[in-house]
């Protein structure tokens, strides 16, 4: 029996895929904002647990630790138990161990609660990457792409706004459960709505069993529905058969010498340890080095991650318009990775010159613009290169991301305290930062968005690594 049409129609969303992408970016959402809270709640953790800067350093990063290990894991769960089961479990998984962190009292317990809070949300970003690639045309990745990453920096604005404002009311314990509660009810939603493949959903089943009865000679209706509801032969009832869908075997040792995989994993490491400042310890820099409070210091952290949201919208349109106009990939993905990321890395460097904590976020606020514009280049980029193993590669991508989001918690854990015991430059945080987006804009000068691990020629579509 064929397999169903994977390259999905490039004509008007219909209603099934509109609400499909809703329900990503609000996953996307739930888990930023359980994930990111915990920056907004630092310095109160820490002098209620009495906690060192260091060890809070690495309490905010150990979670790339667990989220590092499942990454992979994580997108096989997808192809295995399917995305509609996979990302359902996932998602009541990391709100059980939000609970988890609420009820901790001590450093260890703490730093444990991290580590399972990654491990679960480890497969969100593979797992959703496999869903865009089976339901939507590549001309959509873009924009689909973007909504996502937009999502989850929308989840770290709430994150930081409303848990400033909550813990003016509530103990920091209590806002972690009540976030909880945002990943169970979409875990439901999720799982009552979404069908792994297309062809499944019974909106495009009843669109199609319409379009097919219609009396011969009348017009039919060719961006209804999606191609692949069209592809799958149906039963009596209407339903689909079985579709066999065989999959090859991974090719490691092709997959893991390719030039390309390997530089979009470099940037990732880059790109993600930039980023983690904001969602770590930009709260608390902000605190000590302009020495207001915790509550203006929440307030004014939240303003870098709309940055990022503004600039994630902006790169995936810019993204899709330019395969649309020019059909060319590498100018599609890399080009605006790498003008977003250097100027990206120079508004960072001109934050060093700053007089006070409102000049210093806006100009970090218009860097992270141009930071999220290279989301949706990364996401597109990852997914032209990998075909069929979507899910496997964009894992390898996230998981190396992890290495920059754990390392730079850390690092800036004893830069920070160094510089408070000892007086330093607080530049010095800026400086790196800065560094970080310069590497990785170089990085992506040796990705090319047309390159396969198997060794196809150029604009040949890779269908499995």
């Amino acid at each position: 029996m064929g397999q169903p049409d994977r390259n999905p129609q490039n004509g008007p969303l219909n209603a099934a895929q509109i609400g499909v992408i809703g329900l990503l970016g609000l996953a996307a959402g739930s888990a930023y904002l359980t994930r990111h809270c915990i920056a907004v709640a630092n310095t109160t953790i820490m002098e209620e647990l009495h906690l060192s800067e260091e060890q809070m350093g690495w309490v905010l990063g150990v979670f790339s630790g667990g989220y590092f290990i499942f990454q992979i894991p994580g997108g096989w769960l997808g192809n295995r138990i399917g995305t509609r089961k996979a990302y359902s479990a996932i998602s009541l998984l990391w709100s059980i161990f939000t609970v988890w962190s609420s009820l901790a009292f001590s450093y260890f317990g703490l730093l444990a609660s991290r580590v399972a809070f990654g491990g679960a949300q480890a497969g969100m970003v593979p797992i959703s990457a496999n869903i865009v690639s089976d339901w939507f045309h590549e001309n959509r990745r873009g924009v689909c792409s973007a909504v996502i990453a937009a999502s989850m920096s929308i989840g770290g604005v709430v994150a930081m706004k409303l848990t400033a404002k909550l813990m003016e009311h509530y103990h920091w314990r209590e806002v972690f459960w009540m976030y909880s509660l945002v990943g169970v009810a979409w875990s439901a939603a999720f799982f009552l709505f979404f069908r792994t493949r297309p062809e499944e959903h019974p909106w495009l089943r009843c669109a199609d069993v319409a379009e097919r009865r219609k009396p011969p000679g009348e017009a039919q209706d060719e961006t209804a529905i999606d191609r692949t509801a069209r592809a799958v032969p149906l039963q009596p009832g209407g339903s689909p058969r079985d579709v066999e869908q065989p999959s090859e075997p991974i090719n490691w040792h092709r997959l893991l010498r390719n030039r390309t995989i390997l530089a979009i994993n470099v940037q990732s490491v880059f790109r993600a340890a930039g980023f983690w400042l904001f969602v770590t310890w930009f709260p608390a820099f902000l605190e000590y080095r302009f020495e207001i409070t915790s509550t203006e210091a929440g307030s004014l952290a939240a303003w870098p991650l709309a940055g990022v949201v503004v600039g994630t919208l902006l790169g995936g349109f810019t993204v899709d318009r330019l395969l649309a106009t020019a059909s060319n990939k590498r100018a599609s993905r890399v080009g605006v990775a790498v003008v977003a990321l250097l100027v990206c890395g120079a508004l960072s460097l001109a934050s060093a010159w700053s007089r006070n904590a409102d000049q210093f976020v806006l100009l970090m606020s218009l860097g992270a613009v141009f930071s999220g514009a290279a989301n949706p280049a990364a996401w597109a980029a990852t997914m032209d290169v990998a075909g069929r193993n979507t899910a496997v590669v964009m894992g390898m991508m996230n998981m190396a991301g992890t290495i920059g989001g754990f390392t730079m918690p850390v690092l800036l854990g004893y830069m920070i305290g160094d510089i408070k015991e000892r007086g330093g430059d607080w530049n010095n945080v800026v400086y790196l930062v800065a560094a970080i987006y310069l590497a990785a804009a170089i990085s992506w000068l040796f990705v090319d968005p047309d390159d396969t691990p198997d060794g196809k020629v150029k604009g040949e579509t890779a269908d499995a690594l």
